[in-house]
C-alpha cells in the first residue's frame, strides 16, 4: 500500500487524512494474503506523519498438525510514525530516527513493510484447520481427520506402564468422587 504524501507534508501539524481499504494484495513467500480491508489514517506531526492502521487480512496458511491448507483472518492494528528522508521545501537530505519508518525522497509512504512486520508478529505460531484436528499418523503419514489409518495397533512401551497405572488410578478416583 503506497501513498503519495507530498502535498500532505505541506500541511500544518495536526492535519488529518483517512482512507478505507478494500484491496487484493500480491502474494509473497513470507506473507501470502488474499486480501486486506480496513482503514488507514494519517496525522501530520512536526517530525512527519503518524499512521494509524486497522486492517483485517485474509491469508493462506498450512495446518501445523495435518498440513492441509488453511484460510485465516488476522486483525492488524498499529500506530507508527513515518519521517521524510528529504526536506519537502528545500530538498535537503534528512536522516530520520532509527525508530521510525521512512518516507522516501519522492514523498512516497509505503505501508507494506510495516504491515508485513505486524502481520508476522501477530501470526499464529501453530495454525490449525480446526481445534480438534487429529493430525497425521506418525507411522504412515495418513491424515487422521479422514479416518483411522491402516497401521497395526502398537502396544505401549513397557517403560511407561507405571505412569499408565497412576493415570488409571487417578481416573478411577475422580469417577468415585463424582458419584
Amino acid at each position: 500500500m503506497i501513498f503519495d504524501v507530498g502535498s500532505f507534508l505541506h500541511q500544518p501539524a495536526g492535519a488529518t487524512r483517512a482512507y478505507r481499504l478494500n484491496e487484493h494484495q500480491d502474494k509473497s513467500e513470507e506473507l501470502p494474503a488474499a486480501g486486506v480491508t480496513g482503514t488507514v489514517s494519517f496525522l501530520r506531526t512536526r517530525r512527519g506523519i503518524l499512521v494509524s492502521v486497522c486492517l483485517s487480512a485474509v491469508s493462506s496458511d498450512t495446518c501445523s498438525r495435518c498440513l492441509e491448507p488453511v484460510q485465516s483472518v488476522c486483525d492488524i492494528e498499529f500506530q507508527e510514525e513515518f519521517a521524510p528522508t528529504v526536506e519537502i521545501d528545500t530538498g535537503t537530505r534528512l536522516s530520520p530516527p532509527d525508530d521510525v519508518f521512512a518516507i522516501d525522497g519522492r514523498q512516497v509512504l509505503d505501508l507494506n513493510e510495516a504491515i508485513r512486520q505486524y502481520r508476522l508478529a501477530s501470526r499464529s505460531m501453530q495454525p490449525l484447520c480446526r481445534p480438534d484436528c487429529r493430525g497425521l499418523c506418525p507411522d504412515c503419514g495418513g491424515n487422521l481427520n479422514l479416518g483411522p489409518c491402516s497401521c497395526p495397533i502398537r502396544s505401549a512401551d513397557p517403560r511407561w506402564r507405571a505412569l499408565s497405572e497412576l493415570r488409571q488410578k487417578a481416573r478411577i478416583g475422580v469417577e468415585e468422587r463424582g458419584s
